[in-house]
């Protein structure tokens, strides 16, 4: 069976109709017969709105606590979009990026991949479920959340997409 890794950013996952509408593509990949790895970003305006609430803190965030705070984005994003595939029909199981097993370097707020373990998805999709991953964070040596950077859930997905030798 082949692997497909699809990517929803923050506006295909903004609001409750939206997520169903994201929800009914991955139901979709699967019932085509794929194992599906849905990689999801934080909700419309979430990051954003997380940092001008860090910022309205203080001037100067630690890195450190910006990374702790702004994967709560994707956090959130994944569980709704596994309660909305829940509600399809199909099994799914939410992942945080140290859940799935994405190590990176220590550079918060700019971290790199430094490494993906495969066992958790592989297992979860050989069960017949489909991931939801969060992107755009993972954890260091030391269990810290760090996140990608901007543009880090398309970096997540491609290196999902790499590791597993997804099909899409």
């Amino acid at each position: 069976m082949s692997i497909v890794v699809q990517k929803f950013g923050g506006s295909s996952v903004a609001d409750a109709q939206r997520i169903m509408a994201a929800a009914r593509r991955i139901v979709a990949a699967k019932q085509q017969g794929h194992q599906v790895v849905a990689v999801v970003s934080a909700r419309g305006e979430k990051t954003d709105e997380l940092v001008d609430l860090a910022k309205s803190i203080t001037a100067h965030p630690r890195p450190r606590e910006m990374d702790m705070l702004l994967s709560t984005g994707e956090q959130e994003s994944v569980a709704l979009v596994a309660m909305a595939v829940h509600q399809l029909g199909e099994d799914a199981v939410s992942l945080t990026g140290a859940q799935i097993g994405i190590l990176t370097d220590s550079t918060f707020t700019k971290a790199r991949i430094r490494k993906i373990t495969t066992e958790r998805i592989r297992a979860a999709l050989e069960a017949g479920k489909i991931v939801i991953a969060a992107g755009f964070q993972g954890v260091d040596d030391d269990f810290n959340i760090t996140t990608l950077g901007r543009g880090g859930s398309d970096t997540t997905a491609t290196a999902l997409a790499a590791v597993l030798e997804a099909d899409v």
